[in-house]
């Protein structure tokens, strides 16, 4: 590997141009490649950083790339993964990992097998917000983590190629396109893995199951309950709220606290400031070239990926029977 680590972006949409912007900003780091089927996207993508446009994996990996970020549709995840860590490459896999067990298992498996370094996206984990509060339970400063909250609403997402994140079948709702950040987030922030998780949900305009809660228990005694919703207004956007309560304290923050304001148009529309932009992207992927330079570990394991996937589909699962599912028991393909 030269000094300057060389990266290949599969996918061009909303989350590839978060990953492209925080390579670009990343000390020792060029973008060569953005790759897409549809040639125009990628090429727009591609001129904002000065990388050749491709239309698939085989064409990044010839241009001798180090790195491949993983930007596509979770269906795709597995085979862009498993190609790009059997040509040695290290890999950025954008969360969820899979859209099931079976492809799940497939990274996995790839990861343990190579020694690059394989992370999921979970960027959750790399915003200030939600980094200082794991770091104040790691403290101790809030005792034995007994019950935490983690609720994340906005509107339907109007931004993936060809409405795929509207359709169940391909983006799983929002209980594993949004929650999965939840759940990934609650096990690492407690240090311990879900056991037990159960979903109620309620259709929207917006489609099936569009609203969603779920309770889950965790292997070292705490609770959560996680909230996912695509039926919030368009007007409020993305919010989030999260509290972590201890037996000796209590954090707490949410997204209205952190706004840095919002415009409000004659024709009903809203528009919130962000302050926080896209730091978390720029954290994530600074961790994951740290990583990749010092040889691991990795800063997200595929293995907390592939749980955070599993608690998930069990949540799905529980929405279908109605009843809790035990994850130290359930399976599925």
């Amino acid at each position: 590997m030269s000094d300057v680590l060389r990266v290949g972006v599969v996918g061009a949409g909303m989350i590839a141009g978060c990953h492209v912007r925080a390579y670009a900003a990343t000390p020792g780091v060029e973008v060569v490649a953005v790759a897409d089927p549809r040639a125009a996207k990628a090429e727009r993508l591609a001129a904002t950083v000065g990388a050749r446009a491709c239309s698939d994996l085989a064409t990044v990996l010839d241009l001798g790339v180090d790195v491949v970020s993983v930007c596509t549709p979770p269906r795709s995840h597995a085979d862009l993964a498993v190609g790009a860590l059997g040509a040695g490459r290290h890999v950025l896999c954008e969360k969820p990992i899979a859209g099931s067990l079976a492809d799940g298992r497939r990274i996995v498996a790839a990861a343990r097998a190579s020694d690059r370094v394989a992370m999921v996206g979970h960027v959750s984990r790399f915003e200030p917000d939600h980094r200082a509060a794991k770091d104040l339970v790691e403290g101790g400063h809030v005792g034995d983590v007994a019950m935490m909250v983690h609720s994340l609403t906005t509107s339907l997402p109007g931004w993936s190629e060809g409405g795929w994140l509207a359709d169940p079948s391909q983006s799983g709702g929002p209980l594993l396109d949004l929650s999965v950040h939840s759940f990934d987030y609650l096990a690492w922030l407690c240090g311990s893995p879900a056991t037990r998780v159960h979903a109620v949900a309620a259709d929207s305009p917006a489609g099936p199951a569009t609203y969603v809660v779920a309770t889950v228990r965790y292997a070292g005694g705490a609770m959560a309950q996680v909230e996912a919703s695509w039926a919030h207004p368009v007007a409020r956007g993305f919010k989030a709220v999260v509290e972590v309560t201890g037996t000796d304290g209590r954090i707490s923050w949410d997204y209205d606290h952190l706004n840095g304001g919002a415009m409000y148009l004659v024709d009903g529309g809203a528009t919130w400031f962000d302050p926080l932009g896209e730091r978390g992207y720029h954290r994530e992927v600074a961790a994951f070239v740290r990583a990749v330079r010092e040889g691991g570990p990795s800063p997200v394991p595929v293995e907390a990926g592939f749980e955070a996937v599993r608690t998930a589909l069990a949540a799905q699962e529980s929405l279908r029977t109605g009843r809790p599912v035990d994850l130290r028991t359930w399976e599925v393909s």
